[in-house]
Formats: C-alpha cells, structure tokens, sequence
C-alpha cells in the first residue's frame, strides 16, 4: 500500500492497524466503500476523455427557400446593359437585344428589358430616333402603371435604319417614386450597312 494511501486511511479511519484488531465485518463496508472512491478518482484522472462530453448544440434549420425560378441576370442573359447618359440618382436598368443585323432601309425589332430597383408609379418609356434612325410615333412611348423593385419589363420596338453607319437610339425613363419623379436617359448604339 502506497505511502499516501495510508495517510488517507489513517486521515479517515484512524490507525489502520489498530482497525485490523477489529473484526473485519464492522470495517469491510467502509473499506469497500473507499475503494471504491478511490477507483472512480484514479479513474478520472487517467482517462481524460472520461470527462463528460460538453452539450452539443443544434442550430435549428433554416426554412428551405422556394425556389423562384431564375433570376434578373439568368433572365437577361443574351442582353446587353444601354448605357446611360448623364448622372441620374433614378435606380433602373436598362437592358437590350437586337434581333438581326441592322440593314439600310429594313425595319429591325429591338427587345427592351427595364429593371426597376424601386418601387414607382408609373414608369413611362420614351424612344426617340436619333440622325438617320426612324421610329413610328405609335411606338415611341410605353407606359408601365406600376413598377415592382426586381421585375422586368419587357417591350419590343420596331425601328428602321436610314443612313449607314453608327445610329443611336435614344430611350428616357421617368419612374414615380418617393413623392419625386426621376428620369434617367440611356442610348444604344446601333451600327448599320447596306
């Protein structure tokens, strides 16, 4: 038995060896009882990993998000942003597509994506031909009556090159919001040949 064993022992119980005079019945539960202790606490100190295991936490679940289809980007992938004119603070884009190669004296479509980042009512599209660029005057001006932030809205426009070379289209925006009205201009380039 090691020295602090003893000293423990004798700490407890008193003299251990005046104890082994008495009969063992009377001090084996006592004894048992300690070792016993004395197992767990030689135990604990051996196995660190003995120790209890912290709680582990669950983060709860985020509600899965529906899926809404594609998005602005993936929607207008095949356009190209109209680049503004001017410094603006009205928060739209404007995206275009021309269909065909624009030819001298043939009638081309233009494809026209507004996307608002506010919300306005109402937006109002104006498109003016610039030298040598021809547009009905039934489709020179579209309205939208009310604009959501993220939406696109789409409009075809039908124009006719009359000169060769760089013609420019030229498109306002005007969108309701904030008790203001904003306008913001941009310009597509077009490049036509016989």
């Amino acid at each position: 038995m090691s020295h602090t064993l003893r000293v423990v022992i004798s700490i407890v119980f008193g003299d251990y060896v005046g104890m082994a005079r008495h009969s063992s019945k009377h001090m084996l539960a006592p004894v048992l009882l300690f070792s016993a202790a004395a197992a767990m606490m030689s135990a604990c100190h051996k196995d660190p990993g003995g120790a209890a295991a912290p709680a582990v936490q669950v983060k709860p679940k985020a509600p899965a998000t529906p899926n809404l289809g594609p998005s602005v980007a993936q929607q207008t992938a095949t356009m190209v942003d109209a680049p503004a004119q001017g410094k603006s603070p009205l928060p739209v884009q404007l995206k275009f597509e021309v269909t065909q190669h624009p030819k001298m004296g043939q009638a081309l479509d233009i494809n026209l994506a507004l996307i608002a980042q506010v919300d306005g009512s109402p937006a109002i599209i104006k498109v003016t031909g610039g030298d040598g660029l021809t547009v009905p005057s039934e489709a020179s001006e579209f309205n939208i009556p009310a604009a959501a932030a993220g939406e696109i809205y789409r409009q075809t426009v039908k124009v006719t090159p009359a000169a060769e070379g760089v013609l420019l289209l030229g498109v306002t925006v005007s969108l309701k919001h904030d008790e203001q009205t904003d306008l913001k201009s941009f310009s597509i380039p077009l490049i036509a040949d016989r």
